[in-house]
This record gives C-alpha cells, sequence and structure tokens, in this order.
C-alpha cells in the first residue's frame, strides 16, 4: 500500500478527512525526513515510507480518540523530537495553537527548518526542558492539551504535563502495555498533581503486532506551587521509590 494511502485510509477509520493539501504537506515532511536523517544527523530509526506513514503520521493523530479537537486549542508537545505527535496533528487541523518543545538543538533547528518548507508561520519552537516550563509563569497552566509520546515514566511524564495544563484541560501520553498493567500505582501521584485519568483508549496500529494505548488524564484543580521539580529531582524520587518496593 502507498503512502498516501496509508495516511488516509487509516484517518478516515479515525474519522479525520483528508485533503490533498494535507497529504502533500506529509510527502514535504517524510522527505526532508529521510533527507536530513541520512546526510545530517539522527532524527529517527524509522526511515521507509510506509513505516513512517504508519509509525509517526497515523499514531500521532490517533491523539483525537483520546480527546475531541475542535482545531483552535493550545497543545504543547514536550519532547516532540523530529515534530512527532505534535506537528501532523496541527497539519490537519491549521487552526490549533502550537508549542513544539525539544531540549536537543539539532532537532529544534530541523524542525524550523521543516515549518519554513512547509509554510507554517504560527507554531512557537521552544529550545528547553518542560519540567523547566512548568515553572514560568508564561507557560504554567496556560494549554488545554499537553502531549507526550514515548518519553519516560508515567508518573515523570505526568510531573511534567500536569503544571502546564489549564484546569478541564487533558493530557494525552502514548503508552505500551507494560506501563499500562501498572497504571494503579500511579494514581495517587497524579491526582496528588491535580490530575483525574479521564480514559484510556487501545488500539492497533497497522502492520503492527502489538496493541498501543492512550492514556488521558484530565486537570480537574491547581498543581501544588513545588511541581514540577527538577529533572534531577524527579528522577531522585522515581529511584527512591523504586528501591522501597
Amino acid at each position: 500500500m502507498k503512502f498516501e494511502k496509508i495516511i488516509t485510509s487509516e484517518a478516515k477509520k479515525i474519522k479525520l478527512k483528508i485533503t490533498p493539501e494535507v497529504l502533500n504537506a506529509f510527502k514535504v515532511y517524510k522527505n526532508l525526513l529521510q533527507q536530513w536523517n541520512n546526510t545530517r544527523f539522527n532524527l529517527t530509526s524509522i526511515l521507509d515510507d510506509n513505516e513512517i506513514a504508519v509509525k509517526h503520521f497515523v499514531d500521532s493523530l490517533h491523539l483525537v480518540q483520546a480527546t475531541p479537537i475542535k482545531g483552535n486549542e493550545k497543545l504543547i508537545d514536550i519532547g516532540t523530537g523530529a515534530g512527532f505527535p505534535g506537528l501532523p496533528i496541527k497539519i490537519v487541523f491549521p487552526a490549533l495553537n502550537l508549542t513544539l518543545v525539544d531540549s536537543q538543538k539539532k532537532k529544534v533547528f530541523f524542525i524550523g527548518m521543516l515549518l519554513r518548507r512547509l509554510g507554517i508561520e504560527d507554531v512557537t519552537l521552544i529550545g528547553s526542558r518542560g519540567e523547566k516550563l512548568g515553572k514560568e509563569k508564561e507557560f504554567r497552566e496556560k494549554f488545554d492539551i499537553v502531549t507526550m509520546r514515548g518519553v519516560s515514566k508515567i508518573s515523570v511524564i505526568s510531573e511534567i504535563a500536569l503544571p502546564l495544563l489549564k484546569i478541564g484541560g487533558n493530557a494525552i501520553f502514548w503508552k505500551g502495555g507494560k506501563e499500562i498493567g501498572q497504571i494503579e500505582k500511579f494514581i495517587p501521584f497524579i491526582e496528588k498533581l491535580g490530575g483525574h485519568i479521564k480514559n484510556i483508549q487501545e488500539y492497533q496500529l497497522p502492520h503492527t503486532s502489538h496493541k498501543s494505548y492512550l492514556i488521558c488524564i484530565e486537570k480537574v484543580k491547581e498543581t501544588p506551587k513545588k511541581y514540577p521539580r527538577s529533572y534531577s529531582s524527579i528522577l531522585k524520587s522515581l529511584k527512591k521509590n523504586a528501591g522501597k518496593r
């Protein structure tokens, strides 16, 4: 199945209509990703056309299964890497108010070049860490949606994401089955951060054997001022708690 057919057919399954303009943007995205990966620096281990379609673009768009998108929300994607999942969502929902964040300068540079190639001018691109932004007045409790795809453990990313959310907003995490099986132990800490597990959506990407999950955590009350802690403190706490079990 061709790259374009995969995107259109899989998007249709989750009730998304892909226009020719959107398909062209995804082709430009794919080509630049492959070109830079081959000639400049490693951005992804997934380089086959169809795998990029499935494991990067289609997987990103599954966000709509976890929370509805009107199109004008403020969304911040932490640890975006080469732009996933935030930028594919923006391509389909162009009115989305998108902020992309990554701590690696080379990835931020790539996304900047990609945005210019795509002609997208209304994306905020930040070279920083999510836990640092969560302490800043400009970003704290300012977003409707926070996305984090395959970044770290649920307790870690919850502490990074929830301070950035408005009350009523949703944090969406992409996770595998192993962490989903341990979700109960994270609930007390998520609630301490002001969150509540709203839903967990299971799905399976085409041509893959494993199931994937989207965790949707709703912000129901303010996050205590002490959070987020520094990343080193978060990891120390995680190690300490692991040692108690």
